[in-house]
């Protein structure tokens, strides 16, 4: 099978230690948070593909926060709960653009070249690998009559042995429910990633947003108006 570039073996088959150093260099997030951006997985994973470690689902989208609300925005825009897009996401690919495996799967979203393209999708491309995985995960939800039988969405979106599919439905399932628990928040996409760019009144500020703000407030002006507490 043609790879756009070399999968990295070694990353699979060291243990202990040595595979958590070796696997912590596949880790790599989005250079910005947009959904159309073309930005290449080739680009970003200069030491190709591999293994990458699997932390916390929460760990995952601190460490690759651009991905997450990538994720996030793929989900919304393709109507999957953006819940269950990060948690399959996090099973297949720990949410990395530099994921990859023995089978030829890439990304994210861990596609092989043949379903990103059946969606339109290069999955050599991060933002059309996570759209291309939500596609295909929108697809097996309404095949599988909505989101409460994971083991049917394993079968349509894993499709591989017997026993990765009962680890994709457990893991899953486990991520899924620890999103859904009380107290638990996801990123709310890269639009709102931008507010925070924004300075006070929520107006656009100079240079993207890297104005400054006072470190404390100004002192009062002869021209303000005083309004005392019981007239506001």
């Amino acid at each position: 099978m043609l790879r756009p570039f070399p999968i990295l073996l070694s990353a699979l088959l060291v243990v202990g230690q040595a595979r958590v150093a070796q696997a912590n260099s596949f880790d790599q997030d989005a250079s910005s948070c947009d959904l159309h951006d073309k930005t290449t997985l080739r680009s970003l994973c200069t030491n190709g593909a591999g293994l990458p470690s699997y932390p916390s689902t929460q760990e995952m989208m601190e460490r690759n926060p651009n991905i997450a609300n990538m994720i996030v925005d793929a989900a919304t825009k393709y109507g999957v709960d953006p819940k269950l897009a990060l948690a399959v996401s996090a099973h297949e690919g720990a949410m990395s653009a530099c994921a990859g495996s023995f089978s030829g799967v890439l990304g994210p979203m861990q596609l092989t070249g043949a379903t990103g393209r059946a969606y339109g999708m290069d999955r050599g491309i991060l933002s059309e690998n996570i759209e291309g995985g939500v596609m295909t995960l929108r697809d097996a939800v309404n095949s599988c009559g909505g989101t409460s039988d994971i083991r049917c969405l394993a079968d349509r979106y894993n499709g591989s042995t017997e026993s990765q599919r009962r680890n994709w439905t457990n893991d899953v399932n486990r991520r899924y429910a620890g999103l859904n628990s009380a107290g638990q928040s996801i990123p709310q996409g890269c639009g709102a990633q931008a507010v925070c760019q924004l300075g006070p009144g929520d107006f656009p500020t100079p240079n993207g947003g890297d104005t400054k703000l006072a470190s404390s407030a100004p002192g009062p002006a002869g021209s303000d108006i005083n309004v005392a507490s019981g007239q506001v």
